[in-house]
């Protein structure tokens, strides 16, 4: 598996070592189109000929989590899924059904983040929004 530089940066800005295992998962999470469970993570960083153990990527998620390179969205069922926190931050749709993640590109609430911010004198510094529902291809073999 071909590291890059921006892979190495990562880690370092945030003092981590650079292992092999982190860099792996870092490099799945760049190019997930959605956030992925750990085990999807695993089987991935497995795939690319990396050995580690679904333990090691747990682990290597919680310290990312702690340094916060990536975020953490627990679903309907209390499974974890993650994606690199990145520049900004991003919403999204969730299907009750198959549980689909679809990123919502705009944020709906930064207005409203900084309204409460100043009312309360808070500085806010994250916010979270899921919206639950079903997704098109679930609807229609619902119907």
């Amino acid at each position: 598996m071909p590291t890059s530089k921006h892979e190495d940066n990562i880690l370092t800005k945030k003092g981590c070592k650079n292992t092999k295992s982190r860099k792996a998962v870092i490099h799945v999470l760049e190019k997930a189109e959605a956030p992925m469970s750990a085990e999807e993570i695993y089987l991935s960083v497995k795939g690319l000929g990396t050995s580690v153990n679904l333990s090691t990527v747990y682990r290597t998620l919680e310290l990312m989590e702690s340094k916060g390179l990536v975020n953490k969205s627990i679903m309907s069922e209390g499974k974890a899924r993650y994606e690199l926190s990145g520049e900004g931050h991003r919403h999204h749709l969730i299907c009750t059904n198959c549980n689909k993640m679809v990123p919502i590109e705009v944020c709906p609430i930064e207005a409203l983040e900084d309204k409460v911010g100043k009312k309360t004198n808070f500085e806010i510094t994250g916010h979270k929004l899921e919206f639950y529902g079903v997704c098109p291809e679930c609807k229609k073999e619902n119907e």
